[in-house]
């Protein structure tokens, strides 16, 4: 056989058995808990990290731009 064939035959076996060491290997966990109380973590609002604006302020600024 010629050298090219014996290193495609020597890759496939290493292949396949890396690929049934994997399986052999594997142990899936059962999940804990209830996955029915999995609650997705919600991004932080900006408005709370905005300074409020003092009211009066605010009227202030309106009534010199009337």
């Amino acid at each position: 056989m010629s050298r090219n064939v014996l290193i495609k035959i020597a890759l496939l076996v290493l292949i396949l058995g890396g690929a049934l060491m994997v399986l052999i290997k594997d142990d899936p966990r059962v999940p804990t808990g209830d996955i029915n109380q999995i609650r997705p973590v919600m991004p932080v609002q900006e408005s709370q990290y905005e300074e409020p604006v003092p009211e009066a302020q605010g009227e202030q600024d309106q009534e010199q731009n009337q």
